[in-house]
């Protein structure tokens, strides 16, 4: 009986010396968080993370987030040119910028463990782009579904509809007759969207399955898509473009009136959605709060509520799927017709699957 009496208390005592040291050796809780970290931000982002550190600092009492305002048009630029040591702890990145500094990236189980835990928030097309050598080198945070943009008012005006155009053809050859019709007044293209109008064409030659297309085809076929000839940045039918156009339009900044829809494919059936270049959360100097910009990390690329906001002022889409799930009320526009650019962009974000040959990219 005693035996017995002492074994219980010995068990007992082991029992509370495990739970005791695994307490103290536990990695530290959302309450238990405690550190400094530094964030770079371009003007575009950086009310919302002022925004979002205010609010993760309420949630966690010890800990200090720094948000630090970088000069528009500067920012890759500044990353590659800091010493390593006086690096941010978080900076954002396409997938472009992201391989130019893959060599700096050392947060590859972190991300895996922010993905793996919020992996229904993010499209698999998004999570493609973080992925080099088969490690997540960051997280999604906001998208870019390029939709089309056409002017409604002038394609009745020259006979034709919106649903006129669903191929690069059809909108060529449309645009050429306007042109025509119109004595050189009207072109297809805006200037601003030559970025946009690169990355959709080289992802949707990329994604054929039926040809393997050289760099210099590639090139090739969108300088015959997308040219000077086609371009008049004062009158245009259309825009390749994504929520910042959304945003012009809102702010009547935009003449004419608008339909958004999906954008044109080289052919009947071919897939429509892509959502390219959004920008991925990157963890650089992670010496010390691992933990602290692991959890920033996640909280930043995953709130609902602030990135939902952030949508419906016109500012970014987010990668993140539930922010996309919300009630849309549009403003009165009388320049905008048929389904909300909303719910288009959203759409597409929801639907993009991954480009097939990726590695082509």
């Amino acid at each position: 009986m005693k035996i017995r009496k002492k074994l219980i208390i010995y068990l007992l005592i082991a029992i509370f010396i495990i739970i005791t040291i695994n307490m103290f050796f536990a990695k530290p809780s959302n309450g238990m968080l405690k550190g400094n970290i530094v964030i770079w931000s371009e003007e575009k982002y950086y009310s919302y993370f002022t925004s979002i550190a205010k609010e993760f600092e309420e949630n966690n009492k010890k800990v200090k987030v720094q948000v630090v305002k970088i000069n528009d048009g500067n920012y890759l630029e500044k990353i590659s040119n800091t010493d390593s040591k006086d690096l941010p702890n978080i900076v954002y990145l396409d997938f472009i910028e992201l391989n130019k500094i893959k060599d700096k990236l050392n947060f590859k189980e972190e991300n895996k463990e922010i993905i793996e835990t919020y992996s229904k928030n993010f499209n698999e097309s998004r999570l493609q782009e973080v992925i080099i050598n088969k490690n997540y080198n960051a997280v999604p945070f906001t998208s870019n579904p390029i939709g089309l943009f056409l002017r409604s008012d002038i394609l009745k005006t020259y006979g034709y509809k919106v649903e006129d155009i669903n191929t690069w053809s059809e909108l060529i050859s449309i645009g050429k007759d306007i042109y025509n019709k119109s004595n050189g007044e009207i072109n297809i293209f805006s200037s601003k969207d030559k970025d946009n109008i690169n990355l959709l064409i080289t992802a949707q030659l990329v994604d054929l399955e039926s040809k393997e297309y050289s760099e210099a085809e590639i090139k090739d076929t969108i300088n015959e898509v997308y040219n000077n000839n086609f371009i008049n940045d004062n009158n245009y039918i259309c825009r390749i473009a994504s929520i910042d156009f959304y945003k012009d339009i809102n702010t009547n900044e935009i003449n004419g009136e608008w339909e958004c829809k999906n954008p044109p494919s080289f052919n009947i059936g071919e897939n429509r959605f892509y959502d390219l270049g959004g920008e991925n959360l990157v963890a650089l100097k992670v010496d010390d709060n691992k933990e602290v910009i692991k959890s920033f990390i996640a909280y930043s690329a995953t709130h609902k509520e602030l990135l939902s906001k952030e949508l419906l002022n016109y500012n970014f889409v987010p990668s993140s799927l539930y922010s996309l799930r919300i009630k849309y009320e549009d403003k009165s526009n009388k320049i905008l017709e048929g389904s909300s650019p909303f719910l288009i962009l959203s759409n597409i974000v929801e639907r993009a699957p991954k480009i097939k040959n990726y590695n082509k990219f």
